[in-house]
């Protein structure tokens, strides 16, 4: 708990900065003295874990949300003309460009500068998304000009001209480049497309079709680099040099390169800022990362993933201790990756509801087995790097591809759900709580009257 204060002080010092209305400094104050208030208040009233919740949610609902409010609010498109009337766009690449499913090329750009068909010049704010033809590798950092025209919310490019570059942009395309056709070789088949993917978060046309698969069963964060690959990175580095600090120290280096090389992705910056916040308690490391994501990389927090990523991360963080609770008497040790998986599903649905119309409740299975088969293809991508694309590595990862496409397939065949199916798997829930709860204090009333029975009598 200590950790909070010196992140809730950092927060308000940054957002008095960023932000260029005097009203926000005034509605901080008002916000935390009714914070202070609340914590005093509560310290009077509520037990000591019910006082951490208490600090917790107060923070939550003032800190974060605001900063939330002012960094979106910065990201919106601000232009000085017409959109129909610009023809030029400048900007910096916010992270490395992808492809959509159509085959073109597609990037996300902070805005600095419009020009329109007749030659005026203006200024130009917030994040668009740019669609156009182009094959190379668009790295995160590169200033860069696009010729083309708005559509429907994209600008569409003809031509591309990079007005600023690094040496780090020079080093970061040219090692993915080699990193790709170690992993690739000449024959992009698709289980290296899937180990390619997986590490550096290359996605090409030939890998979207299980990518598919996986939104339809609930099961597309497997392809987002996240927390999964550190660990595997860290878990080498153990596993090489033991458990002591170097171990450590070596984790962090490989951490940091691996981020290096794929680039500031959205899920990739909430993992790292996670591992080497771990002397952070997990309950308070959570607030502590988002905080800082938003204070460092504002701009890839506008992501629907970034936002989907942060809600099972509180979901898992704060609501999965309980489900496990409720769970272990009846499934026994599965309810640890159980309880992940449903308290995601329960806190996400509804927005994948609103978004798609349905959900699909082989998530809660496909989601455990489909990462363990991401992590099994990661794994032989990391291999092929080291060894080549040998045989019995080729056939394993083959073998890996067939059963998460089979996985995939099996799963579609179980029927959607709506609000309906929703509120039943929410009903359950809280009924098999309320039940745990009822037998948990019977249990402990019986163990207290035993207790109390079994006391030797005094007889002074």
């Amino acid at each position: 708990m200590k950790y909070l204060m010196p992140v809730l002080l950092l927060s308000n010092l940054v957002l008095c900065q960023v932000s260029s209305a005097a009203g926000w400094v005034g509605f901080l104050t008002c916000a935390y003295l009714l914070y202070f208030s609340a914590v005093s208040a509560c310290g009077t009233l509520f037990s000591s874990a019910r006082l951490h919740l208490a600090m917790i949610i107060c923070f939550m609902g003032t800190a974060v949300s605001v900063m939330t409010l002012v960094t979106f609010r910065s990201l919106d498109v601000d232009l000085s003309y017409e959109p129909e009337n610009i023809r030029t766009i400048e900007g910096t690449v916010i992270y490395d460009s992808s492809f959509t499913k159509n085959g073109n090329h597609m990037m996300k750009i902070r805005l600095s500068r419009c020009v329109t068909e007749t030659g005026d010049a203006g200024t130009a704010s917030g994040i668009v998304a740019a669609v156009g033809k182009e094959r190379s590798i668009i790295s995160a950092g590169l200033g860069i000009r696009l010729e083309g025209e708005f559509r429907e919310g994209l600008f569409i490019y003809e031509d591309l001209q990079v007005l600023e570059r690094s040496v780090l942009n020079d080093i970061r395309e040219k090692l993915i480049v080699f990193l790709e056709e170690r992993v690739l070789g000449k024959e992009c088949d698709d289980a290296s497309l899937m180990s390619c993917q997986l590490l550096l978060g290359r996605s090409e046309n030939n890998s979207l079709e299980l990518q598919e698969k996986a939104r339809q069963c609930g099961c597309a964060h497997v392809f987002a680099l996240s927390g999964m690959h550190l660990s595997i990175f860290a878990g080498i580095c153990m596993t090489l040099f033991g458990k002591g600090k170097f171990a450590r120290v070596m984790s962090c280096l490989a951490v940091a390169a691996f981020l290096l090389t794929a680039g500031p992705r959205p899920s990739l910056i909430r993992a790292a800022l996670s591992f080497y916040l771990f002397f952070i308690p997990l309950k308070e490391r959570t607030v502590a990362v988002y905080c800082i994501h938003m204070i460092l990389f504002p701009a890839t927090m506008c992501e629907l993933g970034s936002c989907y990523g942060y809600l099972a991360v509180f979901a898992i963080v704060w609501m999965a201790p309980y489900l496990k609770a409720v769970l272990f008497q009846y499934i026994g040790r599965l309810s640890s990756l159980v309880s992940a998986s449903l308290s995601v599903l329960v806190v996400s649905a509804p927005v994948y509801i609103i978004c798609n119309g349905f959900w699909n409740p082989a998530s809660v299975i496909a989601a455990p087995a489909a990462g363990f088969l991401a992590a099994c293809s990661m794994s032989l991508g990391l291999l092929t790097l080291s060894f080549g694309r040998t045989d019995f590595l080729l056939k394993a990862n083959s073998f890996v591809y067939r059963c998460m496409d089979r996985l995939f397939d099996i799963l579609m065949g179980i029927p959607t759900a709506g609000w309906v199916g929703y509120a039943v798997l929410v009903g359950v829930l809280l009924l098999l709580y309320a039940f745990n709860r009822h037998r948990h204090r019977h249990w402990k009333k019986i163990s207290s009257d035993h207790a109390t029975s079994t006391e030797p009598h005094n007889p002074l």
